[in-house]
């Protein structure tokens, strides 16, 4: 529970984990090698990796495996949807990371000892996941105390309990980050700099130069001088087909009609409190009558002067038990509020507490634990040694202190009991989350606090609001069943709806513009051809009616959907081929860019201190191909024609400093600052490369 404890207070941790340990890797040897496909094409068939057919029950378990780590991280019974969504994202990429790597550590020969595990995880250095868990917040130091007590108490028990299973969880996590580890390691130790590498390199890095230069933009040839066949485009697009790849999409437009709260639902929302008022006010148990009648539960905290809104502030502080205020009209809801008590209570009260697991099995002895340890405290035993030593909270590392806290910063039933008792007092208190021991070390003064009972009626839309919007939604529907007719109607002036328009859904994309939970809209649209239009869907609080705009399917763009662009950039070449023949032409015979520029009637320009590193070339912009072209020109020599971004251009270096400063020292920099390049490259892209070779099939749509 020490472990437990800690994630519960900060949830969220699990899904970081598993996803950042969803990592990289690379191929080194023949990652095409297909397996046997299981049923091939099936229905329960969640991926296809290699070739090889992955059944959904596998994933599904990884799922689970989450779900239940998940919950005993947080107490949670039961997880919402965007816990879950967030669940099966990670354990997809667990999966698929398994499956992309297992065969490469086979092949590769990487292995991690059980002696090695476990120098991880309790030699002198332990792993950063475990150190994080036994780490006293409040002095940064490792806890191995409380950590050896943990491991001896999980080893002694056969059956699987929330901490064991747990922590073989992290375990597992442990062993699958150092594997692939290792196997990065193998990369990087292939990847090196070469002495030609790296003089290369220092010599670039060192260089600066200073250019004069000439251009002739494309906007000087008309396009009424080129000539593009369809042949031409054609040819341009093969040789430059991996420029436009894309990823499987859809677009959509929608139109929705919000379900809103007519004026009936206001009016019935007021009668219904204005009606009830007499009998809120006479009963007895407010408490109950608030459980039993209101849409918002009893609100059990004790408010100082000054927490609550200001005008129900000072009635409260000045009214009696039992008076009531309202009704009135607050949030979306009308409300009564009654005085249920007056208390003097602490502001603030420091305690310290021993936490004991209760299971279905260890009820009668966890009840004897802890009248013991009661007893032992009474009558003299060091509370701070009882609490390391029994204490499943990772509170046991400072001997159970808890600290000052304020009222509501716990469990109600842990916080009655402090801020209701004494100090000094030690009380056994049971909670969600165990029984405590706890012991009340002191309390702030004093001061007075009300606990108001709140009755509260929603203003919601009625069964018969609901229907007006459905019918509105179905007529739009049933009317425009087609694109042509969709389109014109959700643009003409007369609709009363909403359109809206949602670009470049990704298969397991959950949301679109303005509405958080729109799954099954995504999943229609994978569904549907191009141009269907949808029933009508009730999703949150609006009903939709769809139409696929857009159909984009993984890999080529089609030529057709990109000939315009195309046409461009065989319009940009044709031109560059044109004024480097006229630039040709003119070089022999000019001895200078100054005698050149005269020739061709061009403006000479400068560019300054350019640099291995620099992305901008003077007043020309972004000119990549001009950078690497000055760096490697002889100073003084005209430069070939160069075709930039925005034209052709003609430079000469007039000013250069090559010197490369500290020689071998430099050196060893440069071949430092590749490795470490090739070390990034390996971690941030390999794992890619190995995915696009998988083939990955991905048919999680099909199922959620």
């Amino acid at each position: 529970m020490a472990i437990l404890e800690k994630l519960r207070v900060k949830a969220g941790m699990l899904v970081a984990i598993v996803i950042g340990l969803a990592l990289l890797a690379f191929v080194l040897s023949d990652l095409l090698d297909s397996g046997g496909s299981l049923f091939t094409s099936s229905k329960y068939e969640i991926a296809e990796v290699f070739g090889k057919s992955i059944p959904y029950t596998d994933y599904d378990n990884r799922v689970k495996q989450l779900e239940q780590i998940q919950k005993l991280q947080t107490g949670a019974l039961s997880l919402d949807q965007d816990m879950m969504d967030r669940l099966r994202t990670a354990a997809w990429e667990s999966m698929i990371q398994d499956l992309l790597l297992e065969k490469q550590y086979t092949k590769v020969g990487i292995e991690v000892s059980q002696e090695e595990l476990s120098e991880m995880i309790m030699g002198a250095q332990p792993h950063p996941y475990i150190a994080q868990l036994f780490t006293d917040p409040q002095t940064g130091i490792f806890n191995r105390q409380a950590f050896v007590m943990f491991m001896q108490r999980i080893e002694s028990v056969d059956e699987m309990i929330d901490e064991k299973i747990y922590y073989l969880f992290i375990e597992d996590e442990i062993f699958r980050e150092r594997k692939y580890e290792k196997y990065l390691n193998v990369i990087r130790q292939g990847l090196y700099a070469t002495e030609l590498e790296a003089s290369r390199n220092a010599k670039l890095e060192s260089k600066i130069v200073s250019v004069d230069y000439l251009v002739s933009n494309f906007s000087a040839v008309p396009d009424a001088d080129i000539n593009i066949t369809d042949k031409d485009i054609k040819q341009y697009y093969s040789e430059h087909r991996n420029n436009y790849k894309q990823e499987e999409s859809r677009d959509i437009r929608f139109v929705y009609y919000e379900v809103i709260p007519s004026q009936e639902d206001y009016e019935e929302a007021e009668y219904w409190i204005n009606d009830i008022k007499e009998d809120f006010e006479s009963a007895e148990n407010i408490e109950q009558f608030i459980t039993m009648e209101s849409d918002v539960p009893y609100d059990a905290t004790n408010y100082s002067n000054g927490e609550l809104p200001d005008t129900l502030n000072d009635f409260m502080f000045a009214a009696k038990p039992g008076d009531s205020f309202g009704p009135y009209f607050e949030e979306d809801a009308y409300k009564i509020s009654r005085l249920a008590q007056i208390h003097y209570l602490p502001d603030s009260v420091r305690a310290r507490h021993i936490l004991l697991q209760v299971t279905e099995t260890n009820v009668n002895t966890i009840f004897e634990l802890a009248d013991s340890l009661k007893n032992l405290i009474e009558n003299g035993v060091d509370f701070t040694l009882l609490a390391m030593t029994n204490s499943v909270d990772n509170s046991a590392q400072s001997g159970g202190d808890l600290g000052w806290f304020r009222e509501g910063d716990m469990v109600r039933s842990f916080s009655d009991s402090c801020f209701f008792g004494a100090k000094g007092d030690i009380k056994i208190v049971p909670s969600e989350y165990g029984l405590h021991v706890v012991e009340i070390l002191d309390q702030s003064r004093p001061v007075k606090k009300v606990q108001v009972g709140t009755l509260v009626k929603s203003v919601e839309p009625s069964e018969t609001t609901d229907q007006y919007y459905y019918i509105k939604a179905n007529e739009f529907a049933g009317i425009n069943n087609t694109n042509e007719k969709f389109i014109q109607a959700a643009e003409a002036e007369s609709f009363d709806g909403q359109l809206q328009t949602a670009l470049n859904l990704a298969p397991m994309d959950k949301s679109v513009p303005g509405i958080v939970s729109a799954r099954q809209l995504v999943s229609w649209a994978y569904q549907a051809e191009l141009y269907d239009v949808s029933g009508v869907f009730k999703i949150e609080d609006k009903y939709i009616v769809a139409t696929v705009d857009g159909v984009r399917n993984e890999g080529y763009i089609p030529l057709e959907e990109i000939r315009p662009e195309i046409e461009n950039e065989v319009k940009k070449l044709k031109k560059a081929e044109v004024l480097v023949s006229k630039f040709a032409e003119n070089i022999e015979n000019a001895g200078s860019l100054e005698s050149l520029a005269d020739n061709l009637s061009l403006q000479v320009q400068a560019a300054s201190n350019i640099t291995y590193s620099s992305s901008i070339f003077g007043s020309a912009g972004v000119e990549p191909q001009l950078v690497g072209a000055a760096l490697n020109l002889e100073q003084g020599r005209l430069s070939i024609p160069i075709t930039g971004e925005n034209g052709v251009y003609v430079m000469t270096v007039k000013d250069m400093s090559d010197d490369v400063a500290g020689g071998s020292q430099s050196m060893e920099q440069a071949r430092m600052y590749i490795e470490q390049n090739y070390s990034v490259l390996t971690t941030y892209y390999a794992y890619d490369a190995l995915r696009e070779l998988a083939g990955i099939e991905d048919n999680r749509r099909e199922f959620f």
